[in-house]
């Protein structure tokens, strides 16, 4: 399994995710505030993950993946860190979030969604 690639036991349900970063809540800050990162890390992505919480309230577990170097030349080492917080804080560094999850294996190229929306 790659760092880089979801995957649970089964993989039931595959899918795709993206999100747009929040243009007043900055996850990089947060991480030097709380002395996790450094100014020189940049976040490059993250890995959550829920595991079996039955309908009780549950803080995901969160991995957070810091790189150093510029865009154009990262060094070659990735950290990853494992910080505790709750959904709505996660939630409040994007502006945007969307995922979407499908039977893995359905081919749905030629369906039509009969149905709400959301764009």
């Amino acid at each position: 399994m790659s760092d880089f690639v979801a995957s649970v036991q089964y993989n039931d349900f595959k899918g795709t995710v993206a999100a747009d970063r929040s243009d007043t809540e900055s996850m990089a800050d947060y991480l030097v505030g709380a002395g996790l990162a450094t100014k020189d890390e940049r976040v490059i992505g993250y890995r959550i993950s829920f595991n079996g919480n039955h309908g009780r309230e549950y803080e995901p577990g969160v991995l957070v993946y810091l790189q150093k170097g510029s865009f154009d030349d990262p060094e070659k080492v990735v950290r990853a860190i494992d910080i505790e917080m709750s959904g709505p804080k996660f939630f409040s560094f994007f502006k945007r979030f969307a995922l979407v999850l499908m039977q893995d294996g359905l081919d749905l190229s030629d369906v039509a969604v009969d149905g709400p929306h959301y764009d």
